[in-house]
């Protein structure tokens, strides 16, 4: 049995898996009171899988690893066994059961997006039967609003780095991240089977359109105080909010195991004590997976 939240408990094979992805801000202002807030958000929610961008790891502290202490998580950070350059945070992954880390795959692919440590993690967990094995994928491009050109070439070495490791007759990839556009941008479009990039097409299942509520859910938003600095600071703008941060599920064209998206929520989206956990709102979402 897994410990869901205090006093409540769930089967590990009950052929759901639950993710949660988060932009968690790094070692930013207040650091270790949002690290308490985050670490209660995690284990109310008791999600297996999750994706974490902008993980701060300085050589002494290493946000993912002090905050999922003690909870069973296993953690790889894009930083591990590597000189963490440039900055110091990068995209985290941890896994309730344990991975490989198969690839760490470099989205710096033009001169624009050389002045942070854009890549994309990619592991293989093994998860318990009815699921069984599968591809977990955390990624981290380009932010500016004028990158767009940027985001398609690291969303098109994305699927690739995705492809080499793929399993066709297996359960489909999850892929999850703050992409840093809505989706509308060319580059969610062609994630989401909706336009080619560089000869290609392909399709991911976009939790949220798929499974939310409905709602615009957006999850960098001036609403979010921690935010409304930096927007008003990088956008020059007083009521942005987006939708920018996505969990995909490999398409049923591509993969033969059935897997269905249940339920997708916008969580982690409020202050305590008018303290935010994060500049992002998170997204959670439970993904059936058949016998």
């Amino acid at each position: 049995m897994i410990t869901t939240a205090p006093g409540q408990t769930r089967s590990d094979d009950d052929g759901m898996v639950r993710v949660l992805t988060m932009n968690i801000w790094s070692f930013s202002e207040r650091y270790e009171e949002r690290q308490r807030l985050l670490r209660a958000g995690i284990e109310e929610l008791g999600p297996d899988l999750l994706a974490f961008q902008e993980a701060g790891y300085d050589g002494t502290r290493d946000q993912v690893r002090d905050m999922l202490d003690g909870l069973g998580y296993h953690v790889i950070h894009q930083f591990d066994g590597m000189t963490p350059l440039p900055g110091n945070d990068g995209c985290a992954i941890a896994s309730r059961w344990p991975m490989e880390l198969l690839e760490i795959t470099s989205l710096q692919v033009e001169p624009h997006a050389q002045g942070y440590g854009y890549a994309a993690l990619v592991a293989r967990v093994r998860a318990p039967e009815p699921v069984g094995e599968l591809l977990f994928v955390c990624a981290k491009p380009s932010w500016e609003l004028n990158r767009e050109y940027e985001r398609e070439r690291q969303a098109v070495e994305l699927v690739r780095a995705i492809a080499r490791h793929a399993d066709p007759s297996g359960v489909p990839p999850i892929v999850a991240g703050d992409f840093d556009t809505t989706p509308e941008s060319a580059s969610v479009r062609f994630l989401t089977g909706k336009q080619s990039l560089d000869g290609m097409s392909v399709h991911f299942r976009d939790a949220w359109a798929e499974a939310g509520d409905g709602t615009p859910g957006y999850t960098w938003t001036y609403r979010n105080d921690s935010a409304q600095g930096i927007i008003d600071a990088c956008l020059h703008e007083r009521h942005h909010e987006r939708r920018i941060d996505y969990i995909f599920l490999g398409s049923p064209h591509d993969y033969a195991r059935r897997a269905c998206l249940r339920k997708a929520r916008v969580v982690l989206d409020a202050p305590d004590a008018g303290l935010w956990p994060s500049d992002h709102y998170a997204v959670y979402a439970e993904i059936e997976v058949a016998s």
